[in-house]
């Protein structure tokens, strides 16, 4: 899949999302076993994915963006730090759409941890370099 940079191509992701939510709102309406909430989960993974594929050529390009600009470490930090969120936003927002809104909070505290902890190099080198800056 390439990036999506038409209006027809964004009307026609538009499309699917109301279609997939009627089809979803009829189901839930005929069905007494609980399948719909299944359904729904897997449609929100599908679009999901989808908008991150859609994305790839400009996550490609902001990592090579940094590689260009930045140390390689601190690329790397990039690129995790940018996985990290999309990841965490992604299922928290999934999770969210399943009616476990506690547990969507909880993975995106998990992700905030997440990325404190994947900025602890670049924390200890703005340190080092204010304590240089200073002359301490």
């Amino acid at each position: 899949m390439t990036a999506i940079t038409s209006y027809a191509e964004i009307l026609r992701v538009c499309g699917c999302a109301v279609l997939a939510a009627v089809c979803l709102l009829v189901l839930r309406g005929l069905d007494r076993s609980g399948i719909s909430g299944a359904v729904s989960v897997c449609l929100c993974t599908v679009f999901a994915l989808t908008a991150l594929l859609a994305a790839e050529p400009a996550i490609r390009a902001l990592t090579g963006f940094g590689g260009m600009f930045l140390d390689d470490s601190y690329a790397s930090l990039l690129r995790r730090a940018m996985a990290i969120g999309m990841t965490v936003q992604l299922t928290a927002d999934t999770v969210r759409d399943a009616g476990e809104g506690a547990i969507a909070d909880r993975v995106e505290f998990v992700g905030r941890a997440a990325l404190l902890c994947t900025g602890f190099p670049l924390y200890r080198e703005l340190l080092s370099l204010a304590a240089q800056l200073f002359g301490m």
